[in-house]
């Protein structure tokens, strides 16, 4: 390859800031419309580069005045700036790839200096991303949280290795098209159209909301709005529920489109209040969901970073302006539905965006907010290299390489690199298992392409730049590919450990306290009470009457139906005596159906008087107004119990059943909290081999506070039953324990948990994603 000459883009301007108490320059691309942040010594690069000098001769200059950069440093800036279109080569190859092919061309330009100079092929870990900055490389809109692009891997997202002691293998491009390929099926971008003459014609109306006096009205809305809410809590809280029913999703979506509207038209009149141009405004399909976008990125021309912070807040700005006026019309409206689109506008512009908007741990508006406030350029990409830097330095002994920030903001940085990691892992993990599930085949397709995109490939790049680190000696091994190694057996092991060792957490199955064998005393039919013979907490002997209970058309239908079998009989009678007997068998036959009628109505009359079927005590609130009342069928009178006898209920879900056996086996006293602190101990007994649907207790329904899901039932839609089957055990408690304990009481029982670490983690998610699947079918 031709010795290349490299010359700074005529578009690329420069202007300086103050940030931290240190002078940096920020570079402006005027074509591409893209930012990037230099310090001191990676601008005196920059300006160097006016296409007369050569690479070799930019080198000897570094060197006279004492900048100690090695030429890996100087290659691999270079080739950035190259490959980011700050700069462009006046000759060399063209075809070749800026960031591999041009940057081997300058090493070998570089090396008969390097040798003559006899400079370390490795002074620091300095490179240009933690040198030339890029404040926005690829998102057309700063700060917005629809246009944060989750499929791009940062190059700082890892932690930066010296390069091998050749030169650089070539990127195969047919993977990095496949990389193009998977990261478009994510991801896609369709701009619209221009937004600034929208941008101008909004600010004209409503730009004086960002003066302070429209602060001080906005103040007012979103706080009087708050206090709407939090006095009506409960009723925002049934409507949040409302919001899996799929019946509304329609509605949903079309108020999420207007408070998506309404947000970036809050981006766009902070811009243009503030004198920022507005760029284009389009849509982006993010895991086939739409997101919206606006092109503010020449807010990083304000040097005022309170303009920035209310550029990147404009959006959850009018949005929470909006949901306040949403929960005012709420509270003003009958009821109805205006009333109900009303609270979800408020819940999908004011909590949701609060959620999602203004997470700093995401790069979404709240993340650029914190970056200014804390005037930290590219929070993420210096807070990522710190921990990759970190994390090397821990497990791999490796240097620690410069960094631009110093004091509390590097420190700041490092720790919020490491929340955002954290919290992004779950969100990301938990985003590719729920698209996987619910979206079946496509879904699968599209877990799997994030999965390679944003794990796949960053820990393949990391291990392998780890792995090529200095020069290996002896059987082509040395101190990081030792340390690599004896990683990932550490790694091996400890997840071949949690896949078979029992997990040390425990599992929770919900329980109740009822009395043992209590009598429920019900109406059979549809009587009044005749005579009441016990009253409430009255003792009562096995066999004592308790009630008797009258039924006068029940009585008529018994003597009517007495008076048809009579008839019946004599007939049959009649026609056996003048011999026609097929109709004496008929008439008989027909009596004989009339007595059984017959003896179920002797049995309905018999069940009108109550005895007591066990001993214990009248129970009920309503005992002493019963004489003379009339009662429905089915009716609960009374029930007789004993307080010092009672018994502990367990619902077991299906997935608890093998360590509740587990528990049985070992005779394993397992401990019970009881709602209120209570604590109590109990051996869990043998489990009923039937699954049931039905409500075990109507204590455990979760309409009425209780732990278990529950549905309407298909038979009978006044009835609820149970939206996954449980077995159900039954301990009986000591008399002591009995009379400590309240009949109806919720708790939950610990037992150990039998399965892997692993298993119980996958389990979990799995059936959490389930349910929310079933709730919004």
């Amino acid at each position: 390859m031709k010795p290349p000459t490299v010359v700074l883009d005529r578009e690329v301007t420069f202007t300086t800031r103050e940030v931290g108490g240190r002078t940096i320059f920020v570079a402006h691309h005027e074509a591409t419309g893209k930012f990037f942040q230099f310090g001191s010594e990676e601008y005196r690069v920059a300006i160097l580069l006016d296409g007369f000098r050569g690479v070799p001769e930019i080198y000897q200059t570094l060197q006279r005045e004492g900048m100690n950069w090695s030429t890996e440093d100087l290659a691999k800036f270079i080739a950035h700036l190259v490959k980011s279109n700050i700069a462009i080569l006046k000759n060399g190859d063209p075809t070749a790839h800026p960031s591999d092919e041009t940057e081997t061309a300058i090493l070998q330009d570089l090396a008969e200096i390097e040798s003559t100079c006899n400079q370390s092929r490795w002074v620091s870990e300095k490179s240009i991303n933690q040198n030339a900055h890029e404040l926005n490389p690829s998102d057309p809109k700063r700060g917005d949280p629809h246009t944060s692009d989750p499929n791009r891997v940062e190059a700082s997202s890892l932690p930066l290795a010296p390069p091998p002691s050749g030169p650089p293998p070539a990127r195969p491009n047919q993977f990095t098209s496949l990389l193009r390929l998977l990261s478009l099926l994510i991801s896609q971008r369709i701009p619209l159209f221009r937004g600034e003459r929208f941008a101008t014609v909004l600010n004209r109306r409503i730009g004086r909301a960002f003066d302070p006096i429209g602060v001080f009205v906005w103040c007012i809305l979103v706080g009087s709005g708050l206090c709407v809410v939090y006095g009506h809590r409960e009723a925002f809280a049934s409507e949040l529920r409302l919001v899996f029913d799929p019946g509304l999703w329609p509605v949903l979506v079309l108020i999420w489109a207007i408070s998506k509207v309404i947000h970036e038209a809050g981006h766009a009149v902070a811009a243009k209040h503030h004198g920022v141009r507005v760029g284009g405004v389009g849509l982006m399909f993010f895991f086939l969901a739409p997101l919206a976008y606006v092109d503010v990125t020449d807010a990083w021309k304000l040097k005022n970073r309170i303009h920035r912070v209310q550029i990147a807040l404009g959006g959850v700005y009018f949005e929470l302006a909006t949901a306040s006026i949403a929960a005012w019309m709420w509270w003003s409206l009958p009821d109805g539905y205006l009333k109900h689109l009303a609270a979800q506008f408020f819940l999908v512009a004011g909590p949701a965006t609060l959620l999602v908007n203004a997470n700093p741990l995401l790069r979404l508006d709240g993340y650029y907010v914190v970056s200014d406030l804390t005037e930290i350029p590219n929070l993420r990409m210096h807070g990522r290299r710190q921990l990759g830097a970190l994390m090397m330095r821990i497990f791999f002994g490796a240097p620690a390489g410069r960094t631009l920030l110093n004091g509390w903001r590097a420190a700041f940085a490092t720790a919020h690199a490491a929340s955002s990691v954290a919290f992004q892992v779950v969100w990301m993990g938990g985003l590719i298992i729920g698209v996987a599930m619910w979206a079946e085949g496509l879904g699968i397709l599209l877990a799997l392409a994030a999965l390679l995109l944003w794990f796949v490939v960053p820990v393949t790049t990391w291990i392998w730049k780890v792995w090529m680190m200095e020069s290996s000696g002896r059987f082509w091994m040395n101190h990081y590919r030792w340390r690599l190694l004896y990683l990932g057996s550490v790694l091996v092991i400890l997840f071949q450990q949690l896949g078979t060792v029992s997990s040390p957490f425990d599992r929770r199955v919900p329980v109740v306290i009822r009395f043992q064998d209590e009598q429920v005393a019900r109406s059979p039919s549809d009587a009044f009470v005749e005579t009441l013979f016990c009253h409430r907490g009255q003792h009562v002997e096995k066999g004592t009457l308790l009630i008797r209970l009258s039924d006068p058309d029940l009585t008529k239908r018994r003597d009517a139906k007495a008076d048809d079998v009579e008839i019946s009989e004599l007939q049959a009678i009649q026609f056996r005596r003048q011999g026609e007997l097929s109709k004496s068998a008929t008439f008989q036959e027909n009596a004989n159906s009339l007595r059984r009628q017959l003896a179920e109505l002797d049995a309905q009359i018999d069940q009108l008087t109550i005895t007591a079927q066990r001993s214990g005590y009248i129970v009920g609130s309503q005992v002493e107004t019963l004489e003379g009342r009339f009662v429905s069928a089915g009716e609960e009178l009374f029930r007789v119990s004993d307080p010092r006898e009672k018994e502990l209920l367990a619902a077991i879900p299906e997935e608890d059943i093998g360590a509740f056996q587990d528990s049985i086996s070992k005779e394993i006293t397992a401990r019970v909290r009881l709602r209120g602190g209570k604590t109590i101990s109990a051996k869990p007994t043998s489990v009923r081999p039937r699954a049931y649907r039905t409500l075990l207790h109507p204590a455990l329904a979760a309409t009425v506070g209780g732990p278990l899901a529950v549905e309407p039932s298909p038979t009978d839609s006044n009835e609820v039953r149970l939206a996954n089957p449980h077995l159900e055990s039954i301990t009986k408690l000591d008399p002591v324990t009995s009379s400590e304990v309240r009949a109806g009481q919720l708790g939950t029982m610990t037992i150990r948990d039998n399965r892997p670490l692993l298993a119980r983690i996958s389990d979990a998610v799995v059936r959490d994603f389930r349910r929310f699947s079933r709730v919004t079918q």
